[in-house]
């Protein structure tokens, strides 16, 4: 049959169960192996194929629209609906009557099926209202645009048009879908026809390039491979290395002579990569955007001063961020990079900041010279400049108020 084709299915759901249809476990689908996926790679092969793919929910009606039009008939395209209706029937309004019709566009319906709960049955072209293959059809087509529809790209971001859920599916899918195709796309990118990365980075030649807009300045990163290169949390790495930036030997310094700071337009940056870190185990710990400890699979590092520096006798594998910039593992609690006096299975960090055992307190680099088993935060006071954080704190002997600019608390008279 040359004619188009599809397949119309409408029938009623609530929300939570649409959801669990979309959730299902499906087989017949590479990625994910869920039905939401199956249908994300039905829309994503209509950009090729020219064929037309709709998932509609009216959460009014709680009526759930599935339309999928190839321009030719095959019956393979429409087998894996088969099941798929038998899923459905397990999951839809019980007290409805649904159908799902496999017909041309005219419409000439070809197959039916009515939907009640848990039961499929295949109807005759006769058995079938009429009233319900007119409401199937022109249902369908009032997704189009003078017979024409959007493209996927455009469609996903149309009002009312695709289910806000099955939307986070194929946003997913494509993500995989560009991960598959990227070895193919970099190895074919050219200087002209550069394959984009992330932010200002891109690839040609199989090497990897910074735009860097402030310089107006193209940077190589050496020897880069663009298939794994990546930003950990503003490091940048790939499979061999991981690459920090720097002033070229003959660059200006970075001061900018108009105001005497930084950020200097006339500077010149390279980068550099540090063999000795192993870029493929590179990762954050803990906060992606606020980092305070990155590690690779044999140290933990700090960055300071734009230098990756290790923090000695710290443990990798039982490391972990706390917060405040502490950090701690199986031996030891670290301020950044620096060893603290405080038992690492017998501590306390409050949401001030304060961190302390029984014989210590520590409030980020500073250290607390009060009682340990006594000291309390009464309360933070408020200042003018809210950057500023004054606190009255207390132990056995005492009150004081303390400011992590002071170094030492002040007793309060």
């Amino acid at each position: 049959m040359a004619e188009a084709t599809g397949i119309f299915i409408n029938f009623n759901i609530e929300e939570i169960q649409l959801k669990k249809l979309l959730n299902h476990k499906w087989k017949k689908v590479s990625f994910g192996k869920k039905i939401g996926y199956y249908f994300s790679e039905l829309l994503y092969q209509s950009i090729t194929n020219k064929s037309v793919f709709i998932f509609n929910y009216d959460t009014k009606t709680t009526t759930c629209f599935i339309a999928y039009l190839v321009n030719q008939y095959d019956k393979t395209l429409f087998e894996p609906f088969e099941s798929l209706l038998q899923i459905i029937s397990t999951l839809k309004h019980e007290n409805t009557a649904d159908y799902a019709i496999i017909a041309t566009t005219f419409p000439e319906v070809l197959t039916a099926y009515q939907i009640k709960a848990n039961e499929i049955k295949t109807l005759t072209t006769k058995e079938v209202p009429t009233e319900t293959i007119t409401h199937l059809s022109n249902k369908f087509w009032s997704f189009s645009d003078n017979n024409s529809f959007p493209e996927p790209d455009k469609a996903i971001n149309k009002r009312n048009y695709f289910y806000k859920n099955f939307k986070s599916y194929y946003k997913k899918y494509l993500s995989y879908i560009e991960e598959t195709e990227k070895p193919k796309k970099i190895a074919e990118a050219t200087q002209s026809n550069p394959y984009p990365l992330f932010d200002k980075f891109y690839s040609y030649d199989n090497k990897v390039f910074e735009f860097r807009t402030f310089t107006n300045q193209v940077i190589e990163i050496p020897n880069a491979d663009p298939l794994t290169f990546r930003n950990v949390s503003g490091i940048f790495a790939d499979k061999n290395a991981v690459f920090l930036s720097r002033l070229a030997p003959h660059s200006p310094p970075n001061i900018n002579p108009k105001n005497g700071k930084g950020n200097n337009p006339n500077a010149i940056w390279e980068y550099y990569a540090l063999q000795e870190v192993d870029g493929n185990s590179f990762n954050y710990i803990k906060e992606k955007w606020d980092t305070v400890y990155w590690k690779d699979k044999n140290t933990i590092y700090i960055l300071q001063n734009k230098i990756l520096k290790k923090v000695q006798e710290a443990d990798p594998i039982s490391f972990e961020y706390l917060d405040f910039c502490f950090g701690k593992d199986k031996n030891h609690v670290f301020y950044l990079d620096q060893i603290l006096p405080i038992q690492p299975n017998n501590y306390a960090l409050d949401s001030y900041g304060f961190i302390h055992d029984e014989e210590t307190i520590w409030h980020y680099e500073n250290q607390i010279p009060l009682d340990a088993k006594t000291f309390k935060v009464e309360k933070q006071i408020v200042n003018k400049n809210i950057f500023q954080k004054t606190f009255l704190i207390s132990d056995k002997n005492g009150e004081y108020e303390y400011n992590r600019d002071w170094k030492e608390p002040k007793i309060k008279m």
